[in-house]
């Protein structure tokens, strides 16, 4: 891998000091004279380097995409075996810690541009277009590996990215949760059932046992 240019530090940079920026004071408060001021730059610099604030915003959907592969790379970098990298990153989901490696502020200050500019849009579906090859690919490693076969990869990743994308929304708004952990871990093993290829009884039971802790807890609000 060769050298990066001056020009590639140079924005590499920039984008840290906006993240850094929109994580304090969000996407409103981050003027270019603000992330200037992070920098100990001059606002012209960074006109420099990005036409605009908005053409920022694009390169920095990149640059949280960075963040959150490292903190998935990171986390492999000793694993040897697919089905180790498959349940690693299920775990990391699951636990929040992926979603978690990128600032709230950041990442839904930038999703809200998403709804009313269609590059940033794009940019946000190439991120998940990222997602859902990577996460197909671990399965196709462990299918492959267990000789599992009748998994749909394409679809699992999309069911895998939805599930893990609602969860971590409901815990910006509801907060952390003792309710939240166990529904993930239930939903988290049935996903394992499916991925095992147990469709039956299993499944169907997990579902269940979700259904008697919810009326457990209402019938002991209740009282």
């Amino acid at each position: 891998m060769g050298r990066k240019s001056k020009s590639a530090i140079r924005r590499q940079e920039i984008m840290e000091s906006c993240y850094q920026v929109i994580a304090r004071k969000g996407l409103e408060g981050a003027t270019l004279k603000q992330i200037g001021r992070e920098m100990g730059v001059s606002p012209s610099l960074l006109m420099h380097y990005f036409a605009s604030k908005e053409e920022m915003i694009l390169a920095l959907v990149d640059y949280m995409v960075e963040k959150m592969d490292r903190t998935y790379r990171r986390a492999i970098k000793q694993s040897d075996n697919a089905t180790e990298r498959l349940s690693l990153y299920i775990d990391k989901n699951f636990d929040f810690e992926i979603p978690q490696s990128v600032e709230d502020k950041v990442f839904y200050g930038s999703f809200y541009l998403a709804l009313i500019d269609d590059r940033v849009r794009a940019r946000f579906r190439r991120m998940y277009e990222h997602d859902r090859r990577m996460i197909g690919d671990l399965i196709k490693g462990y299918m492959e590996e267990t000789g599992i076969r009748n998994l749909n990869p394409e679809l699992l990743a999309i069911q895998l990215i939805s599930t893990v994308e609602g969860f971590y929304l409901y815990r910006v708004v509801h907060g952390d949760s003792s309710e939240l952990n166990q529904a993930a871990a239930v939903y988290k093993e049935s996903l394992w059932n499916l991925l095992r290829g147990n469709h039956g009884s299993k499944n169907t039971q997990f579902h269940k046992d979700l259904v008697d802790r919810s009326n457990n807890n209402y019938g002991s609000e209740e009282e």
